[in-house]
C-alpha cells in the first residue's frame, strides 16, 4: 500500500513492496536464467564427435563384411546348384558323370539371382563356381566343387 507520512516540514512516501513489483513488472526476487553454458555445449560437441569418429569406421566395416558373407552364401548356391546337376545327370545316365557334362549343364541353367551372376568352369576332377556381384565396384569369390 502507498501511504503519505508527514514527518515535521518534510513529507515521505511509503511505498509496500507488492506494489513496487505491480510498477516495474519484474519480479522483486532474481531467478536463475536458464540454459546451458558455452563449456557444456563445446563438451557435449566433443562427446558427439569422438562418438561419430568411433562408430562410422566400425558401420563401414560392417558393410564390407555383410557383403562378404552375401558372397559366401551365392558361392554357396552355386556349390549347391553344381551337385544339383551331378545328382541329375547321375539319376538320367545311370552313371558317373564326367566333370565337362557336371559344367554343361550347370551352366544350361545357372542359379537365378539379380545380384549376382556365375561362371563355371571345368577343372580336373571337379567344377570351379565364381559368383561376381552385378553391381558397381564387384568383388567376386570362388570354389571348387570336387567329384565325390
Amino acid at each position: 500500500m502507498m501511504g503519505e507520512v508527514t514527518n515535521g516540514n518534510k513529507t515521505e512516501w511509503r511505498v509496500c513492496k507488492s506494489h513496487i513489483k505491480a510498477m516495474t513488472n519484474k519480479p522483486y526476487t532474481t531467478t536463475a536464467q536458464a540454459g546451458f553454458t558455452l563449456i557444456e555445449v563445446i563438451a557435449v560437441l566433443v562427446i558427439l564427435a569422438v562418438l561419430a569418429a568411433v562408430a562410422i569406421p566400425r558401420y563401414v566395416d560392417l558393410i564390407d563384411e555383410a557383403r562378404d558373407r552375401a558372397l559366401d552364401g551365392a558361392v554357396a548356391a552355386g556349390l549347391s546348384h553344381v551337385s544339383l546337376a551331378y545328382g541329375q545327370l547321375c539319376l538320367e545316365n545311370a552313371a558317373e558323370p564326367t566333370a565337362d557334362e557336371v559344367r554343361i549343364r550347370s551352366d544350361a541353367e545357372p542359379p537365378r539371382s539379380e545380384d549376382y551372376s556365375f561362371v563355371f568352369t571345368s577343372i580336373a576332377n571337379g567344377v570351379n563356381v565364381e559368383a561376381r556381384e552385378t553391381r558397381a565396384n564387384p568383388r567376386s569369390r570362388n570354389r571348387d566343387w570336387l567329384m565325390p
